[in-house]
């Protein structure tokens, strides 16, 4: 794994042919905290991402892999998550997908609470376990809101695209046509953010320690009982050449739709 940021400004697309795929990619580490990582390899052309129990939620923090980039982007993947004992993860939220986050130099200890500003659009079981659905989560310092919807059992490509402060979340399913999901408005996010993929299971653990934000980012959960084991196809970023005329997010998601579509 580099060690060095790695900015991508133009058209980039990960298709995990080799074991030094994971060269392409920084995994987020803060030190004096735990990796909230079990395993991440490329196996069979694909980037298979297993996390211990973790989560994001408000100061909590999980595994990552990124990029940063500047300016207006399409982030896409095409992933599938299965448990680690059955077909399906069978602990709540247990889910893993896209993943982008406002860039923060810290260490354990300089770390303050109250600071952090990403969102995340994924795939798995969250309240439901063993029920497939979509999770997506949008913080504002520390503070997460998070949405629901459901989901199948299937591999599937999952897509954020950046218009400015809009970003239009979108899916699609093998054989069918990309949907939009949702959208958020957010104007506090820079303009150069870490963008990437993100695994994380087993709410259940952390909540025995929550709101413990330093004891769980230090030391981890008391049991680790992740159950979750992510394959990615693909990872893609490349600019977007949307204009956004109007600040109407509808708007701007009719715009994002018809570009896809062509894709």
């Amino acid at each position: 794994m580099s060690t060095s940021h790695l900015i991508a400004q133009n058209t980039f697309k990960d298709e995990f042919n080799t074991p030094s795929s994971l060269e392409n990619w920084e995994q987020l580490e803060i030190e004096g905290w735990s990796s909230k990582v079990r395993e991440v390899k490329v196996e069979d052309n694909k980037l298979v991402l297993e996390p211990t129990s973790s989560g994001w939620f408000e100061d909590n923090f999980a595994g990552f892999l990124y990029r940063e980039y500047t300016g207006n982007f399409q982030l896409t993947s095409k992933v599938k998550v299965e448990g680690t004992v059955a077909s399906f993860p069978e602990t709540l939220f247990s889910l893993a997908g896209l993943f982008i986050r406002a860039p923060r130099k810290v260490t354990a200890a300089t770390w303050e609470r109250g600071k952090e500003n990403w969102m995340f659009f994924s795939t798995g079981s969250a309240t439901d376990a063993g029920k497939p659905q979509f999770e997506i989560k949008s913080t504002y310092n520390s503070q997460s809101t998070l949405k629901i919807f459901p989901s199948k059992e299937t591999w599937m490509e999952l897509k954020i695209v950046r218009v400015d402060e809009i970003f239009t979340l979108l899916y699609k399913y093998e054989g069918e046509e990309w949907q939009i999901l949702d959208q958020f408005i957010r104007p506090d996010l820079p303009e150069t953010l870490q963008v990437g993929i993100t695994a994380y299971s087993d709410w259940s653990s952390l909540a025995k320690i929550y709101p413990s934000y330093e004891k769980y980012n230090v030391e981890g959960t008391l049991q680790d009982k992740g159950d979750l084991r992510a394959h990615f196809d693909y990872v893609s970023i490349e600019p977007c050449d949307i204009k956004k005329e109007v600040p109407i997010a509808n708007f701007i998601g009719q715009q994002v739709l018809s570009t896809v579509q062509k894709d």
